[in-house]
């Protein structure tokens, strides 16, 4: 009892003092501060979830400009009708993709043809050669974007995204916090998948002749941006093919579930929404060579409301959002799911952690209540509204 309660007092006085330090120099409020309190409770890179319209300024920049208009030369579909339309969302600051007309239920949003799109392995190799994030993020580096030769042919996408960790679209995921930040989160899960992305980045690295810091921002793009594409496997046969929503085949009879990551020009901007997304990542024509990458609409969307996804289909717990976007959403049925199936890695009841959510939640609202020009509690938030997430979940059980 004397051990759990000296545990108790160590972390309460951690986080006071990172509570005390990140206070210290914090200015008049801003845009960021909006921005980041997104990052905390949001729905990736910053999406809301608010029901009414929402207002975007529409993104003029000239990477993105150029963006547009390589897609339409490749006959990309839904970018240049008034569809849809990348913007930066005036209240949160972050990019997103927003709807320009109404929409009616399942109709196809925008089309991005698949040869546009960045395999981030050999797909003959059915996703063997990058069986990780950071393996995925080496190969973007070699085959992109430290490629002499197929880079100037891919700077029309290359160039929209972002660079370093200084550019104001990087939402941090953990393995960018610090020893003493990751050990806050506490979840055992979480805490071993953070330390195994840190050990491949590192191993990868020396492996490979890579500049670690270079790797990890590789692997956080390719975490947080590239979707996951099945490919068919003559060595597993399922008996019949398999569909999307839209009767599309996904899955050829006679395929396997291997699968290759992709990252998918302009379709990568759409966020997330763990409670109603209003549209979903789909593929048209998928066993024929000239497939398409496609959104499709959930229901009705009405014109200057944002177009948000289900990340992974929505089987992503706060875990698994956390740790590959680096955000986490307000609201998480899976969550509760996910403290049901119990096991390995989970800790079984509120009571297992050292803290209540009352005083995570007290802690979290002082943050919010400051002003954070310079992004000092950053981490600290997104690190207690997970804590407070995993204990809303306990009340779902």
């Amino acid at each position: 009892m004397r051990q759990v309660l000296l545990v108790f007092v160590a972390v309460q006085a951690l986080l006071l003092l990172l509570l005390s330090h990140s206070a210290e120099g914090l200015a008049a409020k801003s845009s960021k501060k909006s921005k980041k309190l997104a990052s905390a409770g949001g729905k990736g890179f910053g999406a809301s979830s608010s029901g009414a319209a929402l207002l975007h300024t529409p993104d003029d920049s000239e990477s993105t400009q150029k963006l547009l208009q390589f897609l339409k030369s490749q006959k990309a579909k839904g970018v240049d009708q008034g569809v849809a339309e990348i913007g930066i969302h005036d209240k949160t600051g972050q990019r997103g993709l927003f709807a320009t007309t109404n929409i009616k239920k399942d109709q196809i949003i925008c089309m991005i043809p698949s040869d546009v799109a960045l395999a981030l392995s050999d797909p003959a190799k059915l996703g063997k050669d990058a069986p990780t994030f950071a393996h995925g993020g080496a190969n973007f580096l070699n085959m992109y974007w430290n490629n002499a030769e197929r880079r100037p042919l891919w700077s029309f996408y290359l160039d929209t995204l972002p660079s370093d960790a200084k550019s104001p679209y990087f939402d941090a995921t953990p393995d960018f916090f610090s020893p003493e930040e990751i050990e806050l989160l506490e979840f055992p899960r979480l805490l071993d998948n953070i330390r195994k992305r840190q050990h491949d980045i590192e191993s990868l690295a020396a492996e490979q002749g890579l500049d670690q810091d270079q790797l990890q921002f590789a692997t956080w793009l390719v975490s947080s941006r590239a979707f996951n594409i099945n490919l068919a496997d003559a060595q597993n046969t399922p008996e019949e093919e398999q569909y999307d929503e839209r009767g599309q085949v996904v899955t050829k009879a006679g395929a396997g579930l291997n699968s290759i990551r992709v990252m998918v020009p302009f379709l990568d901007l759409c966020n997330h929404d763990s409670v109603a997304p209003n549209c979903r990542f789909t593929m048209i024509d998928a066993d024929k060579d000239e497939a398409w990458f496609a959104l499709e609409a959930n229901r009705p969307i009405p014109a200057g409301r944002e177009l948000q996804m289900a990340y992974r289909s929505g089987i992503y717990s706060s875990v698994e959002l956390l740790l590959n976007y680096g955000f986490v959403p307000t609201e998480n049925k899976v969550d509760a799911y996910m403290l049901r199936k119990g096991g390995e890695g989970v800790i079984a009841s509120a009571d297992g952690w050292t803290t209540t959510l009352e005083e995570d939640q007290s802690m979290l609202d002082m943050l919010q209540s400051k002003s954070d020009d310079d992004n000092k509690n950053d981490a600290l938030k997104k690190i207690l509204a997970f804590r407070s997430n995993m204990k809303k979940a306990y009340q779902d059980l």
